[in-house]
């Protein structure tokens, strides 16, 4: 069933799945989109906010950013501490290293407020089974609670639509090609820099989902371009 003529917000790191989400929202579910970021002092600041400008160029739509750089004031997450070790590898995309202090809570209430604000009913966010089982603000109960609370604390009522939690990380990507989710545009990466990583949590996820498709990947890592060299 799709939804037409809907103005819809779609939360959006400038990752592969909020992308993917993006694209869903616009060419499946015929919605008018607003990607809204936010920088909130993370090490790769730039790189994510270059990325949701290319891709809501690509895809046409409004881009709002909002600043909420206060989270790293807070600090409690390895995402906003320069001085912290990323964890790489299988571990890091395992396990709840890089948690932002109810980082997700703060950005569904943001969108909430703009919903009422703009009479938008609609949020969409990229989640998906494999971060649901590491995070606990990433899982379908989490927002589904949240969308009750929102029955009561917004007046726009709006709903939270997660098209992706169901969805491995190959399921995603698969997806995305089959819709022309621009996920080359995107920044998955928790560092900074020209190049992703490639060892981070959700550079490993990545680059695993495409080597399990048999799908080059349409973004440079590090660690590849070293051993090109070697």
């Amino acid at each position: 069933m799709t939804i037409e003529n809907k103005k819809c917000i779609v939360i959006s790191s400038g990752g592969l799945d909020s992308t993917t989400v993006a694209a869903h929202a616009k060419y499946i579910d015929n919605c008018e989109v607003l990607i809204l970021h936010f920088r909130y002092g993370c090490r790769a600041d730039s790189n994510e906010v270059m990325a949701v400008k290319n891709i809501s160029n690509a895809l046409d739509v409004e881009c709002v950013i909002c600043d909420l750089n206060w989270l790293k004031q807070i600090g409690g997450s390895t995402l906003t501490d320069p001085n912290a070790e990323i964890t790489g590898s299988i571990e890091g995309a395992e396990y709840p290293h890089e948690w932002v202090p109810a980082r997700n809570l703060l950005f569904i209430a943001h969108a909430a407020a703009m919903c009422d604000a703009m009479n938008i009913s609609d949020i969409y966010m990229g989640l998906n089974l494999e971060e649901g089982a590491v995070y606990r603000d990433n899982t379908i109960e989490f927002y589904e609670k949240f969308e009750d609370l929102l029955q009561l604390g917004a007046l726009s009522h709006p709903r939270i639509r997660m098209p992706l939690a169901r969805m491995m990380k190959w399921q995603i990507v698969e997806y995305a090609y089959k819709i022309n989710a621009p996920i080359n545009l995107s920044w998955s990466c928790y560092h900074s820099g020209q190049f992703h990583c490639g060892n981070c949590g959700p550079c490993y996820m990545r680059r695993t989902a495409h080597k399990m498709l048999e799908i080059p990947d349409t973004v440079k890592y590090v660690i590849d371009e070293s051993q090109s060299h070697a």
